[in-house]
């Protein structure tokens, strides 16, 4: 029941961090592909931006937290947490799913640095 508890604790902090830093991940996602912005959906160009940004930031913050703070099954939580926003980056922006991709695998390694410093604190 604890375990239930982090992880629903944990999955709340990661979608309150993307909604709040999901702009600045747009803004760079925007940096590098400056000819998506118009093309996506209809509306104004920062919603569409402030979308994409948040689903590479719950991207970034679910990998770096699962893989620093889970210890158990963490690849599988991972897989299954990740799903929707991976089902979003395919449907709607395929041609730059690389970009995820890079988001996700910086966000894993710093979850890894993380959970061994924390190895090395307990020390």
């Amino acid at each position: 029941m604890k375990k239930i508890i982090f992880i629903s604790l944990l999955v709340v902090l990661v979608v309150f961090l993307s909604y709040l830093v999901g702009p600045f991940f747009g803004a760079l996602y925007l940096y590098f592909f400056p000819s998506v912005g118009a093309g996506l959906f209809i509306g104004l160009i920062g919603y569409t931006i402030a979308l994409i940004g948040f689903v590479n930031s719950y991207i970034f913050f679910l990998t770096s937290g699962v893989s620093s703070f889970i210890k158990e099954k963490k690849y599988l939580l991972l897989s299954i947490m990740i799903a929707p926003a991976l089902i979003f980056v395919l449907y709607f922006d395929i041609k730059h799913l690389y970009f995820s991709c890079i988001v996700g695998l910086i966000g894993w390694g710093l979850g890894l640095g993380v959970e061994k410093g924390m190895k090395m604190m307990k020390k």
